[in-house]
């Protein structure tokens, strides 16, 4: 269970909720996940959880939802009746090899498109949210032209391809099944553990950063991506389209730093890092991951998202169509997580 700061903090959402019906959300353990499970239970929402490990289920303890398992959700569909929207969160960040990515972000993908069409009523039935990933745009080629969804994909990573193919699927069933595909930017907030390796480093006064020019990231807090996902989920103009949800402005990502160690007042040295120092660092964490069955946060295709300029992505389609803006301030977004993070013990 969070501790009750979290409680006063995941509970400055606009109580305008919309109720979304009856809800299945794969991936609800995750960090992006549990955060919509919590959205969802205070809409009035009834929601089935399907999920791979049972022992894994923290943020889901004490709370109202169905928790079943992939080989049973079909059953669970058909037994409560109508089924208004189907989620799917879950997939892979991290793998050893592109084949294990394909099982777990593609052909997962799949297999739950056809249960939809086997189980589902459309007379009932809104829309299949895909949330797929930034990576599959790959990087923007300057600091002033960022990636729209009207350019062509170019993933620079096994994950960006493999969330990539898994688009391509989703498209493939669109004549059959209302769908809308989510592309979020850097997404960090409580619960998350990859941003959290910048918390740490500031706490220490040291972070590492690859030498060269400034490198720019658009970045979306879990709050505003939540939002997000639920306005592009419940809009009639958004069926069989694609869109970026990130704030409004990207950030230095030398800067994103520098103001988490102001809010933790840790006053930061930034240390610089060469590129041909990461690259064998890469190779080794990959080996280290074939040994121990476990694929590292850095590991070569990680640092070869990491070696380019600008991660920056539009968020005016989103806009445009169902009048979605990031809310949350960077500063109060980055306090948020901070406190939530020392609640926690984890930093």
């Amino acid at each position: 269970m969070d501790p009750p700061v979290s409680e006063i903090i995941m509970g400055q959402r606009s109580l305008d909720k919309k109720n979304m019906g009856r809800c299945v959300v794969t991936g609800a353990t995750g960090f992006v996940g549990s955060h919509l499970i919590d959205y969802l239970l205070a809409s009035g929402a009834d929601i089935v959880c399907p999920v791979r490990k049972q022992h894994n289920l923290k943020y889901l303890t004490n709370k109202n939802v169905t928790i079943t398992t992939f080989e049973e959700l079909e059953k669970e569909i058909r037994s409560k009746g109508n089924l208004d929207y189907f989620f799917h969160v879950a997939g892979a960040t991290r793998a050893l090899s592109y084949k294990d990515y394909y099982s777990a972000n593609v052909e997962l993908t799949e297999r739950l498109l056809q249960l939809i069409l086997r189980a589902t009523d459309f007379k009932y039935f809104k829309r299949f949210v895909f949330i797929s990933s930034q990576a599959v745009s790959g990087p923007a080629p300057n600091s002033i032209t960022p990636v729209t969804e009207s350019d062509s994909p170019n993933p620079v990573s096994w994950y960006g391809g493999s969330k990539l193919e898994a688009e391509r699927i989703v498209q493939k069933y669109s004549d059959k099944i209302p769908i809308v595909i989510i592309r979020p930017s850097t997404v960090f907030g409580p619960r998350d553990t990859d941003v959290l390796s910048v918390f740490k480093s500031c706490k220490y006064h040291l972070a590492p950063c690859l030498t060269g020019k400034d490198r720019m990231v658009s970045v979306i807090y879990v709050e505003d991506l939540v939002d997000g996902i639920i306005e592009a989920a419940s809009s009639h103009k958004t069926s069989r389209k694609t869109y970026f949800l990130t704030n409004q402005e990207p950030v230095v990502w030398r800067d994103f730093i520098r103001e988490v160690g102001r809010l933790m007042e840790s006053s930061v040295v930034f240390l610089p890092i060469p590129k041909f120092v990461l690259k064998p660092f890469g190779f080794l964490s990959d080996l280290i991951g074939k040994v121990t069955g476990t694929p590292s946060l850095f590991r070569t295709e990680k640092i070869r998202e990491m070696d380019q300029w600008f991660w920056i992505c539009s968020p005016e389609a989103a806009h445009r169509d169902f009048g979605w803006v990031a809310q949350n301030e960077l500063s109060r977004s980055l306090t948020n997580t901070y406190l939530w993070y020392k609640a926690q013990g984890w930093l």
